[in-house]
This record gives C-alpha cells, structure tokens and sequence, in this order.
C-alpha cells in the first residue's frame, strides 16, 4: 500500500502540501479516502477509493458523531496555556484525548519541553464519573510531575484503611494504606475522576500545553513523513507524532491498524458493575451511615458479587460500585444513561448489611455496565510508525484490575521519556515508539490478568470451606505499587532502541538531559512520598 502511494508522490507534491497546509480550494476527505471496507486481518492492501491525487501517507476517516452529540467547529486555542520556562525542542506532539492518558502524556511531554498541542472533542472537562483509584505506581509519576500533591489534598480519601466485609457486615480483613504507602514509597490516590483529571488538566496548562476544546478529530494522516488529524471544522492539525488516547471505545484504533479492534478477542464474564456517585449531605444528616464518609474504603463480599464504597473530596462525596453476575437488567456504556437505583436496591436482600443498604437508599440513579475481559490490542503503532495508541484504547481493563488509570499514567510517563531519550526530535519517533511499546506490553498483560482472578478470589471467599486466610483478599494490584516506569524506562530504553533498530544511535545527551527533566538525574536520592495520618496499629470502629 504504501508503495503505491510513493509511485506518483514526487509529480503531486504540490497538491498534496496545499491539501495539508489547509487550501480552502482542497477537500481532504473527497481526494485521499480509503475504502477500508476491503481491509482484513490477514492482507495489509487497501483499495483507494476516489483518490484523484495518491498521498504519500494514508487518510483514514472516521464517522464524525450525530448531530445531538458532534462538537462544534474547531476553535482556535483558548490562550490559557503558559509560555515555556525551558528550552522547546523541535518535536510537535500531537494528543487526542483529554482523559487521564492524554493529559498525563501531555505534562510528562511537556516536561522535557516537548510541544503539545491537546485535542479534546467536548467543551471542557466533563464533570461525570464517580470514584478512582490510582496505586502508588501512578502516584509517584505523578508526584514527581508537580501535581500529586494538589490530588492528595483535594481528592483523596485520607483515613488511611481498606476494610474488608461479609454480606452481614462483619470485619473480615484490613489494610493499613498508610503503612502500605510508607512501604512503597508513594500514597494511594482514590477520589472523584473529575476532580483528579482538574489538577492534570491545570498542570498541563502551566507547563505551556495547548488544550483545545471542541476538537472533536475526524480524520488520521497516517505518514512515516508528517502524521496529522483532521478536525471536525476542517483545520488540518499536523505534528511529527500523534498520539491517540480515546479511551476504551476508540473509533481511530480500528481505522489506524491493519488489525481492526472489532476482530479482537473479547471475552464476555457474565458480569456487570452498576455504579453511582452522590454528593455527601443526605448521608452526612443519616446517624446510621454517615461514618462511611470517614475517609476509609470499604468492600462488602456477598455470594458471586461484592460492593465497594468510596468516600471522595474529602467527604463531600460518597460513590459505590456493585460487581455482580448478570442480570434482567440491561447494561451500557453512556454516560448519560442512568438507571433508577431500584435496579441495584432490588438485588440486595434482606441479608446484606443494613447500614450498606441503608445507604445506597440515599442514591438516585446508578449507571449499569457490562464488564469484558480482553487482551491487550496487537498494534498500538500505525503503518506510519508515527501515531500511537496509549490507555484504555488499547489495553482497556476489568473494574477489579484496579489498575486501569494507574496504567494510562505510566503509558504516559514512558512515551514521553522515550521520545525525549530518541533525541526529541522527528528522526527518532518511530524507534521511540516500538520501545514503548516493548517497555510497557509485559506491564499491562500482568496488569490486566488481576482483574478475573482478583473478581474470583472475592466473589468465592464467603462460600469457600472454612480456612481461607483472610488476607487472600490483599488487592493482587498491590504488587506492582513499587513500579516505577520511568526509571524502568530510563534503565532498558538503549538496550530495547538497538533491538528495534540497529543502526540508531542513542547519544549520552539525551538520555542525561531527558533523567534530569524527569528528575531522575539522582536515581537513589528521591524521598519517598508518604502522605495521609502517620501509620498506625490502631483501626476504625465501623
């Protein structure tokens, strides 16, 4: 295919720059179409369809969103981002998404003064979601890009325990987190998604990212030369690499790969989680609950199913989520479809823990998801080798996985430290990438196999025969909290770029300029990061 694009790419150079360079007399979508219909798994060829004019890349176009739901026109940058404190290199990064992925690749990029340009469809950062959870793993990237003490103070739940239940109430294991943080060296973060991604989103700009609202991208220049998106408005939006973090239903995964997301294996568990968030006054005012929002989490086990309930912002909100098997009931994944908390109300009887139950009475409406478990994808990189995929889009994990966020940040923190350790410049991306992906496939495969054995091992606690030690239930994501992916980057990037490409040469420069923007200059001299109540022997009462 891409032969075919090459053999007439000198006699239309000119075309093509003036379609790129945004000719109000060119149309992208009508001269470089793609008809992917004729795509398989299994053959790389294409068919150009309409191509008047044979690009050097590939434009593969995306089904822009109904009407009620598109974007509006691309607007110019809003101006809020902050100049450069340090020296820009010649690298243009170019992210789509505004989740955790991408505004984590975007402070990590910046900090090795990268330009970012942040493409996001909606009109700013949405205040739907409930509870996250990000390990110490996540936490010390974090920290170590300026924003994990905002997140501390104003999202996270600060008492300090994990406190296991049966159905009836009834202790049956704890977790101090303070201690665990002392251990690890870093704290546990668990609070609201909004809240955590305002501080993301607040440290990006202060670092000098460009965050554009109502981007919503259509289109993907997929060049080894000059990759671009093409938004919704028309603009042609170029960088030297595209990074693509769309989340768990990305519609550019299965147009950018030669292996479309849609083939990939997804097993169905038989198993939904409904979901809710509330703010705190109705049970703070309830004598019978309100010391759920104390700070601690909690997880009840009932029979094939378990409830866990977050106190956020410092106890000015409560959320839960409810894993179960299937029911009546159907599932989706809308933001905006909501269920009447009858549908979870009606699937707990009379032997689940009155206090839980009373609480859950003080919800109004739940979302109701179905739970799949599938592989990481088998691409993150385009033919190009210049746009990759990173987070949920391609790796998405199960809810008990409790690793999901955890594992966007350190995708980010690892492209950023290997595109700056390729020198930041257009000539290195390609090998950049691959070792990226080297670097981080192993992590998210064990990552995401905790999720169905960490589901058995709570759903068959209550009902196996009496012996269980009950700190079988230890969350497994607790062993990778002493991961450090930066420094994992650091350690192996040589080694992985010359299995990827021989010939590229990584120069010292840059590998020590790049540890010194990470702050990894001095590999034993970092503190370790303990926050919260100082470690105690001593537990609460409910």
């Amino acid at each position: 295919m891409k032969a075919l694009f090459r053999r007439h790419h000198k006699s239309k150079k000119n075309a093509r720059d003036k379609t790129l360079d945004g000719d109000a007399t060119a149309d992208p979508p009508s001269l470089y179409r793609l008809d992917l219909s004729t795509t398989s798994a299994a053959s790389s060829t294409s068919r150009l369809a309409s191509c008047k004019i044979p690009p050097r890349g590939r434009l593969v176009t995306l089904r822009p969103e109904p009407p009620t739901l598109r974007s509006v026109a691309s607007i110019p940058d809003d101006g809020l981002a902050f100049s450069k404190f340090g020296k820009e290199t010649s690298l243009r990064v170019v992210i789509v998404g505004a989740g955790f992925a991408g505004l984590g690749a975007a402070v990590a990029c910046a900090r090795q003064n990268i330009s970012v340009t942040v493409l996001e469809r909606s009109s700013g950062l949405s205040p739907h979601g409930d509870s996250i959870l990000f390990g110490a793993n996540a936490s010390r990237l974090m920290d170590r890009w300026g924003v994990g003490e905002d997140m501390f103070l104003r999202g996270a739940s600060k008492g300090g325990w994990w406190l296991f239940k049966d159905q009836q109430g009834r202790d049956v294991w704890q977790s101090n987190l303070d201690e665990l943080s002392a251990q690890v060296g870093a704290p546990v973060l668990q609070g609201r998604r909004p809240t955590f991604l305002a501080s993301l989103g607040t440290q990006a700009r202060m670092l000098g990212v460009q965050i554009r609202l109502h981007s919503e991208v259509i289109q993907y220049w997929d060049s080894d030369d000059e990759p671009a998106v093409v938004l919704v408005s028309g603009e042609v939006v170029k960088g030297d690499v595209v990074i693509v973090a769309d989340g768990v239903h990305s519609t550019a995964r299965g147009l950018l790969a030669s292996t479309a997301r849609a083939t990939m294996a997804q097993k169905r568990t038989n198993y939904s989680i409904h979901r809710g968030v509330m703010t705190s006054e109705d049970i703070a005012a309830d004598p019978v609950c309100a010391h759920l929002l104390d700070g601690n989490i909690r997880t009840w086990l009932g029979p094939d199913s378990h409830i866990c309930a977050y106190p956020m912002e410092n106890g000015r909100s409560l959320a839960f989520t409810f894993t179960h098997a299937d029911t009546k009931h159907a599932s989706s994944l809308d933001w905006r479809d909501k269920k009447a908390i009858g549908e979870v109300l009606d699937l707990l009887d009379g032997a689940w823990d009155p206090t839980l139950r009373r609480a859950l009475r003080h919800f109004s409406n739940t979302l109701h998801w179905e739970i799949t478990d599938e592989a990481p994808e088998a691409e993150w990189i385009s033919t190009g080798g210049k746009i990759c995929f990173i987070g949920d889009a391609v790796h998405a994990m199960m809810p008990t996985a409790l690793q999901g966020g955890s594992q966007a940040i350190e995708d980010a923190g690892t492209i950023a430290l290997c595109l700056a350790m390729a020198g930041s410049n257009p000539a290195g991306v390609t090998v950049a990438l691959r070792v990226h992906e080297k670097l981080r496939r192993p992590t998210v495969v064990e990552a995401q196999a905790f999720g169905l054995e960490q589901q058995l091992v709570w759903h068959t606690y209550t009902s196996s025969p009496i012996g269980s030690p009950p700190s079988i239930l230890r969350p497994l994501s607790f062993d990778m909290y002493t991961h450090d992916a930066e420094r994992d980057a650091l350690k192996h990037f040589n080694d992985h770029a010359h299995e990827v490409d021989p010939a590229f040469s990584v120069q010292r420069e840059w590998m020590d300029e790049a540890a010194k923007n990470a702050k990894l200059d001095r590999a034993s001299e970092e503190p370790r990061v303990t926050r919260g109540r100082p470690p105690s022997s001593s537990r609460p009462l409910k």
